[in-house]
């Protein structure tokens, strides 16, 4: 009797570690991207609202190179700006003297950084289409070249930046997307001010993209 009641009892603690062996694994609704980018060749028309004294409109092309489905490297994106000038600065050049070196915006630009897109998701469209979209993050350097009237004087003006930027990308199809992206930059320039050896400018860059995506690999 007494060996039948230690069978019962192991047949009993039994159960539990059966039921948990055959439990079914957890099951991961994460699907692989349908798009994969190689390489980006894009074109960007933006503006750039500098500041109540200019303001500029934007034009550049870049290339970037997606190492990864997370990390891209823009390695260049090379543009420049037309720029309007307000009455106020008008008036302050004109009629109180100002100097015009204290309000030499941007003209031209060349910028690289590394780009990180954690986020990419998909989302129906009227019930009908699909969308695909990701959100991308970015650390970005370069040159900035101020504004002085002639070409020459313009490449004379030379003022390191760094910058940080927000994008948002959707995708037409395997080898088109569009992109959208604000960009923030601090320029360091020659300081017009005497006893200052430098000066410190912001500038914010508003960019609306067309890329291709060229040279995929569909392995």
């Amino acid at each position: 009797m007494r060996w039948c009641s230690v069978a019962l009892a192991l047949a009993v603690g039994a159960v539990p570690l059966v039921a948990h062996g055959n439990e079914p694994a957890e099951r991961v609704a994460i699907q692989r991207r349908k798009y994969n980018l190689a390489h980006e060749v894009r074109l960007s028309l933006g503006v750039m609202p500098l500041d109540p004294y200019q303001k500029g409109w934007s034009g550049s092309v870049g290339y970037t190179l997606h190492l990864t489905d997370f990390v891209a490297w823009e390695l260049l994106q090379v543009g420049g700006a037309l720029l309007t000038s307000s009455s106020l600065r008008e008036k302050l050049v004109n009629e109180l003297g100002v100097p015009p070196e204290d309000f030499a915006a941007p003209r031209l630009f060349v910028t690289t950084g590394i780009e990180l897109t954690p986020f990419y998701g998909k989302q129906t469209l009227l019930n009908r289409n699909i969308a695909h979209q990701a959100l991308l993050f970015g650390l970005h350097a370069g040159v900035f070249f101020g504004d002085r009237g002639n070409l020459g004087d313009t490449f004379a003006d030379p003022r390191p930046v760094v910058g940080a930027g927000l994008g948002y990308r959707f995708f037409l199809g395997e080898l088109t997307s569009v992109r959208a992206d604000v960009r923030y930059f601090l320029a360091f320039r020659r300081a017009v001010r005497p006893g200052e050896s430098f000066e410190l400018d912001d500038a914010l860059m508003l960019n609306l993209s067309f890329s291709l995506n060229l040279w995929r690999d569909d392995a």
